[in-house]
């Protein structure tokens, strides 16, 4: 599409933006209300209760997760006595809804940190970011790949180290 730009009075219009912009937002809430729209109330899926997750992991159908239970799940059994809010070593329904929230803000976390340290490694000049692998658990970054020589390895760990949210940096970047 052909941009039209137009002087008017010191204002500059483009058109066509403007009508692309329009068309974007009329299809983004179309699509949404879509969504909304095709839930079908009376389908028992979507009736109030306890979430699929927490009943798979209730495998004595108590209405609570024990110690035992959590086992199947690392991120419930490693924060278990954290959510365990009455210490009776048991997660409520609501206990495990607070620890599912936590763990998803702690991978949001996680993802933000490992989009900095990508970004940081991008625009480290002489640091072939492309062939360096970037995780994050819990603030802690490990970087793996293959650099051509010694010093690229400690100055992508450098970098790495001053991004802002990393705690610890696990350098595991190999010459080639």
């Amino acid at each position: 599409m052909k941009y039209v730009m137009w002087i008017n009075g010191g204002d500059a219009y483009i058109r066509g933006a403007e009508y692309n912009m329009r068309a974007f937002l009329t299809l983004l809430l179309l699509f949404l209300s879509a969504g909304t729209l095709a839930q079908n109330p009376g389908d028992p899926t979507t009736l109030p209760g306890p979430r699929a997750d927490f009943v798979a992991l209730d495998r004595n159908r108590d209405g609570s997760i024990s110690k035992v239970e959590a086992l199947a799940n690392q991120d419930v059994q490693k924060r278990f006595a954290s959510f365990d809010m009455n210490r009776d070593g048991l997660l409520s329904e609501s206990e495990y809804a607070l620890a599912m929230e936590d763990n998803e803000k702690r991978i949001l976390r996680d993802s933000l940190i490992t989009a900095r340290v990508k970004a940081a490694l991008l625009a480290a000049k002489g640091i072939p970011s492309l062939s360096i692998a970037v995780e994050t658990y819990e603030g802690r970054v490990q970087l793996s790949g293959f650099v051509s020589a010694p010093e690229l390895v400690s100055r992508a760990g450098r970098v790495t180290a001053g991004v802002s949210g990393v705690r610890t940096v696990h350098n595991d970047i190999a010459v080639r």
